[in-house]
């Protein structure tokens, strides 16, 4: 009895997640044993569940076997719902404390459950994802999920029924936009759970995102930068003042002469920079991703050397390296021959990336999100500032993607201003000036995300006991729910310790609170006023760049060629490898989605109590 009694005081985490098989990388790194408590390692399967709330708000599930060991049947409510149809994913959450919230649920002797946010995966109110359908995704809708799933679940373990945020603290985790998503329930909803760890989480509607790219260039290797730099301003001239051959010329040196409009040859050549984001303290391949790319561009092909002084190769070398590079990109997506259907963004088509309905489209859903409430329109920066992507890439370029996924609601032309209110929606929900309490706000120096987090250059916000922030010189994106990166480096370290205080000092709170006796073995952390709290220097950025536009109606040529120029069989070379030090529910009928909340069937992940051995079902995820 005593032991079915600490079942019913543990803390329960709930992960929210855009995508049950987000990523800190493909190579989950695994934690060495002196992080894990005793016994903890080696624990019970993990397996992938699907479940769905019955009348009364009783877990319906059902798992698929896989023939992997790790993964087999664990629970389920009716012997004819063994198969679900869905393929196990890797968990965000590792049971054996390779992540943050994986960590603390072990120290705090609770149990983690994940869920899976509404249109994402197979966790979704109607059949398809048109839009229709997608009129319900709304981070109302999903915020209300979360209220709905604490406030009813009933888990498929002893005393289930008692596990809701009144009964137990509940911790909100979620990393990006299921940072936000913690960040806003706990203002919207305050009271209701315990305490929430927001990582990167990107809480300011903008528009003209540019400061996305402003974080990468400020922290990429110099020489490296110098060069992107000169060739985006030399592309620039070329498509806004340059004669016809000219432009014929640049784009046939990137292999895009088929492609129409020079803001999507711009937009094409940015993709290396995106794979910044997949950069953590732990993994910074210089043979691969992001490093790989600067490596190729800073190769002087004359000299047979890596350029290290920082200035870069100059234009003349650096202009046909990064056409050779994006050339073999193309080839690798499968564009060669189909260019402008590949990138082009001007004229509607029915290829499927658009036109696709059906569910577990993560890439429709989320682009529903960000064209109906939280922008986020990469684009070059403003005049005066320097810049890594094409000023000829602005909000309005970036919309059309909203009239290709989505015409009927945003026909051709839209403006991105037309898109949604981003003033509104900042109001209603707080952007960087949010107020809320019991929420640790972790952030990395190096995450291009942070701009519109609550460490923002453009304007960061004062850490406070009640509305802590915490920023590792050290890390990228989301670093601080991996515990490797704490390892790699003690930045990240010294925030997944301050953090890890303030849960459990809230968790205390909890407890004196509502009069109930914390779980025994608990492990015990700092009061996190005795610790250092872990901050940076904000680049300054003048007024008029920070709240610049962007410059409309430039009249930009569209001379294209019938027949596209090959690339050089230089182009299909390999990079050099860098020298070391080198650089570096039933389905209810549609109406307004504002009218109602329509529940929705998720898919979850069943995850090991910490208390004592029963396995604990539980939780609402956010998917990407």
């Amino acid at each position: 009895m005593a032991a079915l009694e600490s079942l019913y005081r543990l803390p329960l985490w709930l992960l929210l997640s855009i995508s049950i098989i987000v990523g800190v990388n493909a190579q989950e790194p695994q934690s060495p044993a002196e992080q894990l408590s005793p016994g903890i390692q080696n624990l019970l399967p993990r397996p992938l569940i699907h479940f769905k709330l019955g009348s009364q708000g009783e877990i319906i599930t059902s798992t698929r076997n896989r023939k992997s060991k790790q993964w087999q049947k664990v629970y389920t409510s009716d012997s004819s719902t063994t198969d679900s149809g869905a393929d196990p994913a890797a968990p965000v959450v590792g049971v054996n404390g390779t992540t943050l919230p994986a960590y603390d649920t072990i120290m705090n002797r609770g149990a983690a459950v994940v869920l899976e946010h509404r249109f994402f995966g197979l966790s979704n109110p109607y059949p398809d994802l048109t839009e229709d359908s997608l009129a319900f995704l709304t981070v109302d809708q999903a915020i209300s999920d979360i209220l709905y799933f604490a406030q009813t679940v009933k888990l498929p373990m002893p005393g289930g029924n008692k596990t809701t945020p009144t009964d137990l603290p509940w911790v909100l985790v979620g990393g990006s936009y299921p940072g936000a998503l913690a960040t806003w329930t706990m203002a919207k909803h305050p009271g209701i759970f315990a305490a929430a760890w927001a990582s990167s989480a990107v809480l300011q509607a903008q528009d003209y995102f540019w400061s996305y790219f402003d974080v990468i260039s400020q922290f990429m290797p110099r020489n490296c930068s110098a060069d992107i730099k000169a060739v985006v301003s030399h592309l620039d001239d070329v498509f806004t003042t340059g004669t016809a051959a000219d432009i014929i010329a640049a784009k046939a040196s990137f292999a895009l002469s088929s492609v129409i409009n020079a803001d999507d040859v711009m937009a094409a050549i940015r993709e290396p920079l995106f794979t910044w984001q997949d950069l953590q303290p732990y993994y910074q391949d210089t043979n691969a991703g992001f490093y790989a790319f600067c490596n190729y561009l800073e190769y002087d092909r004359t000299k047979k050397a890596y350029e290290t002084s920082g200035i870069g190769v100059g234009l003349a070398t650096a202009l046909p390296a990064y056409g050779n590079w994006t050339a073999y990109e193309i080839r690798v997506a499968g564009c060669t021959g189909r260019e402008e259907s590949c990138y082009g963004t001007h004229i509607a088509n029915e290829s499927l990336t658009w036109t696709n309905t059906t569910i577990d489209n993560p890439h429709r859903s989320w682009a529903w999100l960000y064209c109906n409430q939280l922008g986020w329109y990469f684009s070059g920066a403003p005049q005066g500032w320097s810049t890594i992507t094409s000023r000829l890439t602005t909000p309005d370029s970036e919309a059309r993607l909203c009239s290709l996924y989505f015409p009927e609601k945003f026909p051709m032309g839209v403006t991105a201003s037309e898109t949604h209110n981003q003033t509104a929606f900042n109001v209603e929900w707080g952007g960087w000036s949010i107020n809320t309490t019991n929420v640790f706000f972790a952030n990395g120096k190096k995450d291009p995300w942070r701009a519109i987090t609550v460490s923002s250059d453009l304007n960061p916000q004062v850490s406070t006991d009640s509305r802590p922030i915490a920023v590792a010189d050290g890390g990228f994106h989301c670093s601080d729910l991996v515990m490797q990166a704490g390892q790699a480096d003690p930045t990240v370290g010294a925030v997944q310790t301050l953090g890890s205080a303030y849960i459990y000092q809230w968790l205390a709170e909890w407890y004196m609170t509502h009069n109930v006796t914390r779980p025994a073995n608990a492990t015990s952390f700092p009061v996190p006023s005795t610790l250092p709290t872990p901050t940076i220097s904000y680049q300054a950025i003048p007024t008029n760049v920070a709240y610049g536009m962007w410059q409309e109606n430039v009249v930009i040529s569209t001379v294209t060629v019938a027949t596209p120029t090959s690339i050089s069989a230089a182009s299909d070379a390999a990079a050099p490898t860098a020298p070391s030090g080198g650089s570096q529910v039933s389905t209810p009928a549609r109406s307004s989605a504002s009218s109602s909340f329509r529940v929705v069937p998720f898919r979850w992940l069943q995850l090991q109590t910490h208390a004592f051995p029963w396995l604990l079902s539980v939780g609402l995820v956010l998917v990407s």
